[in-house]
């Protein structure tokens, strides 16, 4: 134990820089918090955003637009062009397309009913409110129309009049929605993926420690001092899991401390991600072991960490996945500490031993196939 010890603070004092790493992922995963909440939150609550192309320029084409963008709340991208409007309907930036025709004015002024043009591709519920809104804006239009009999001055003066006029227009959520937990949650879902990838990431920085004391024949020399082995693997893998551990403490007391609401007690999320760490510590002492090369190292630490981050969950749901993808994830631990998540996520009180137990065993294979391969390259040394 001695030995094991004297190893870790070896490695403390030697790799410095690695546990400043170690501080500034838990502080990035801290930020990311906010910031991917920020983003998600108005990405998902923006404006809903039209084309709009104004062939006629008139006081009642004018009254329209700020009828949608200030009244009902539209974000309105005008333009000349209608080829560049359809590449951004087709690119889905924009929801729909309004037309308003050459004449617009002169055909309500002189008592005919107008009309408008919309165009959308898919986006049918908010074409559909859209229409509604204008068709009601149309049928307020043409009232005046009659009423004018033909006569501009009279439909302008009753134009202007109408304009004094508030109309309430009542709003409904759809849903209850409390912003700040919606931010909240959806900046801490998506930091997940990553953690997946930085914890694979400072993983690297002990397995090239290990492969630089396999060239410099440390790794061989330890058979003739009073360090064995097994207290040199148990050293270097316990630094590993502190340079880990101490990324997840500072994310998951920053979540704490700033009283974030993550949906589920922050002490799951903890144990978690040690799980996780353990895996993670155990898997790249292994792979060190079998692999000689730091280019060979990175290649397959920084494959398994992408793929498994993006089977297993960590950037968008599975579900979403071919059949034969979703059974291909389960056989990554990434995928199992995403259902966990998920699974706390929707419900704080749900079981997970299951996954815990799956884990557990991902974590101790890692472990037995590490023993194994370190045991044969002593044997042959």
């Amino acid at each position: 134990m001695k030995n094991i010890c004297h190893l870790i603070k070896s490695n403390l004092l030697r790799n410095r820089i690695a546990i400043l790493l170690s501080v500034f992922s838990g502080v990035l995963l801290s930020l990311l918090i906010y910031l991917m909440g920020q983003y998600v939150s108005n990405a998902t609550l923006s404006k809903i955003e039209i084309g709009v192309l104004d062939y006629d320029n008139s006081i009642l084409s004018k009254d329209f637009k700020s009828y949608l963008s200030e009244e009902l709340d539209y974000k309105l991208i005008e333009h000349d062009s209608y080829d560049y409007l359809s590449g951004l309907l087709i690119d889905k930036n924009i929801s729909s397309i309004i037309e308003i025709p050459s004449g617009f004015y002169n055909t309500f002024a002189s008592g005919n009913d107008g009309n408008i043009v919309i165009t959308s591709t898919d986006d049918f519920e908010n074409a559909a409110f859209l229409e509604a809104y204008m068709n009601s804006y149309l049928a307020g239009i043409k009232l005046l129309s009659i009423s004018a009999e033909g006569e501009q001055e009279a439909f302008d003066r009753l134009l202007a009049e109408y304009k004094e006029v508030e109309i309430p227009i009542n709003k409904a959520m759809a849903f209850d929605l409390d912003l700040e937990q919606f931010r909240q949650k959806e900046g801490f879902r998506n930091t997940i993926g990553f953690f997946l990838q930085i914890v694979f990431a400072l993983g690297l920085i002990f397995s090239f420690m290990i492969i630089d004391d396999r060239k410099n024949g440390v790794y061989n020399r330890i058979t003739v001092t009073p360090v064995k082995p097994v207290h040199y693997i148990a050293g270097n893998s316990i630094f590993g899991f502190i340079l880990l551990m101490t990324e997840v403490l500072i994310y998951c007391a920053y979540i704490a401390i700033m009283d974030i609401d993550i949906g589920f007690p922050v002490y799951k999320l903890l144990c978690l991600m040690l799980l996780l760490s353990l895996f993670v510590t155990c898997f790249v002492v292994g792979a060190s072991i079998l692999i000689k090369s730091k280019s060979g190292m990175m290649v397959l630490i920084m494959a398994y960490s992408t793929i498994g981050s993006i089977l297993g969950g960590g950037y968008f749901l599975i579900e979403m996945a071919p059949e034969k993808l979703q059974k291909l994830a389960r056989i990554l631990p990434q995928f199992w500490f995403m259902d966990a998540l998920n699974k706390l996520m929707d419900n704080a009180d749900a079981n997970i031993s299951s996954n815990i137990i799956i884990m557990a065993l991902f974590t101790v294979l890692a472990f037995l196939l590490g023993a194994v391969m370190f045991s044969q390259n002593y044997k042959r040394s």
